[in-house]
């Protein structure tokens, strides 16, 4: 097979660089509990930025807990000890200051106590309802398990957020993610449960289906799909998008790899009929567990594909496995653009791009994050090496291991650390705008963008912060880390 060619360096000139982008956040909003620029929305002339915090703390009180050691950052024994609200920050061009819009209230836990109301906000859209007098901003959040489900923000002016009432589902569903506009309603579903015994999942949902309503504040939701598409292995319903005039969700699957499913024809009617695109994880089964990410872009909608929890399912025992590139087109035919070669039940696939999985990164463990801007689109990748200290080496897959003995783990943090940033502008030649997390190791995901007429804003995931644990003379300590917590860069080319 003839050799494809990875970029074109000739359309340099129409695309953003690394150095177009400056940095106009650091240190998660000055506190480096704030992890996760979960949501983001272009609203009003003005940019909003919801977060989610210390979740790594969260992590540590898991059953059965991360086998990590040390554990990556001094994180207190109990949740209380740490200020975990969820945050909502704005950004003024015009004045180019950060302003705190919203923090979660403390309330009354189930077991008494005083617990945050949300602790993260995974999802905005812009979105004018029935009884919206105008296009108002709509959040979705993330409950702790010792308070109640969780419900969605509502803010007409840009500074008050409101909270009204949540779609029906039960006491078990703890997140919720995508807020997905189509033919006159907001789309949503649930994509964080528990167990009730301590067991929290962020990214699987209690239920699987899709909820529509075109009057959100009213709260007068239906349902827009049978639960899993019929399907009980189609555990969450975890991304949507609108392309060629249809709405698409992609799955997770933890036992044959994620579906993509869209609506057919043009009745508005609920629930809508659906017709799977793809099955069986693109037929590489369940190292592509998961459709994390999806964007339209110059006639095609492209997939970026993940394993749940950072490419490592720990639960079903899925990975590590880094994460694949796809495109489908309107006739919904696909091709693989970054990933690995195989024979499928649709003809032979090979990588367009001529990259392997992660963009030839075998810690990239999702295709984060999607958006076209200025006519190229952007991808955002997720990179988990800077775990690889603290995991246990027995669980380190046996190509790590190779790479280990012969680099080291220095060497690899070198080579490897940080989020990637990418640009196409045809969807198979790829230039790197970043494979450094900008130039912080500590990026280790491009959680996401929004386009705007003052450029691109790129928000990271980045959890290492306040303190982090590092190795000095052979012994574990605390440091303060300052390159912690999420940061945000604006890319503008004159």
């Amino acid at each position: 097979m003839a050799a494809v060619a990875k970029g074109k360096p000739d359309q340099d000139h129409l695309g953003l660089r690394g150095e177009d982008f400056r940095l106009i956040c650091e240190s998660g909003f000055g506190d480096g509990h704030n992890g996760y620029a979960h949501s983001i929305a272009w609203f009003e002339g003005r940019l909003y930025i919801g977060t989610t915090r210390a979740t790594f703390t969260m992590l540590k009180l898991n059953k059965p807990r991360p086998d990590w050691r040390p554990w990556p950052v001094e994180s207190p024994d109990e949740r209380e000890a740490i200020d975990r609200r969820a945050e909502i920050w704005c950004y003024d061009p015009a004045t180019q200051a950060w302003t705190l819009m919203f923090k979660a209230p403390w309330v009354e836990g189930k077991q008494g106590g005083r617990v945050p109301r949300y602790v993260g906000l995974r999802g905005m859209v812009v979105f004018q309802g029935a009884s919206d007098s105008k296009p108002c901003l709509y959040v979705s959040t993330w409950s702790p398990i010792s308070t109640d489900p969780p419900d969605i923000l509502r803010c007409e002016n840009g500074r008050d957020f409101i909270a009204v009432p949540r779609p029906p589902w039960d006491e078990s569903v703890r997140s919720f993610r995508t807020l997905q506009p189509f033919r006159g309603r907001v789309h949503t579903t649930p994509t964080g449960s528990n167990t009730g015994d301590g067991q929290a999942q962020e990214c699987i949902g209690s239920e699987s289906t899709i909820y529509a309503s075109a009057d959100v504040q009213n709260a007068i939701w239906e349902p827009a799909s049978a639960d899993g598409f019929g399907d009980p292995s189609n555990t969450t319903v975890f991304e949507m998008a609108t392309f060629n005039g249809q709405l698409y969700a992609g799955t997770v699957n933890p036992d044959r790899g994620m579906e993509v499913w869209r609506t057919q024809g043009d009745s508005d009617t609920l629930p809508y009929r659906w017709k799977r695109v793809l099955s069986h994880g693109a037929w590489r089964g369940k190292h592509n567990e998961l459709c994390l990410s999806m964007c339209a872009f110059k006639g095609a909608l492209y997939i970026g594909t993940a394993i749940v929890n950072g490419g490592y399912h720990r639960r079903y025992q899925i990975g590590p496995a880094a994460a694949e590139l796809l495109r489908i087109w309107p006739d919904d035919s696909w091709d693989l653009l970054v990933g690995h070669s195989r024979l499928t039940p649709d003809g032979l696939r090979y990588p367009l791009s001529g990259y392997a999985p992660g963009f030839d990164n075998l810690f990239g463990g999702y295709i984060w994050r999607m958006v076209e801007h200025a006519g190229h689109l952007y991808i955002g990748t997720y990179c988990w090496i800077n775990m690889l200290p603290y995991f246990p080496r027995h669980a380190w897959p046996g190509d790590v291991l190779t790479l280990l003995r012969r680099l080291g783990v220095e060497e690899l943090n070198r080579l490897y650390g940080g989020c990637d940033l990418w640009r196409t502008a045809d969807g198979v030649h790829f230039e790197p705008v970043t494979r450094s997390g900008f130039g912080n190791k500590y990026n280790w995901g491009i959680r996401n963008f929004a386009s705007s007429p003052h450029g691109l804003f790129v928000a990271t995931s980045n959890v290492f912060g306040p303190r982090l644990a590092v190795e000095r003379n052979a012994e574990w300590r605390y440091e303060d880390n300052p390159r912690g917590g999420l940061e945000v860069y604006l890319g503008h080319r004159p």
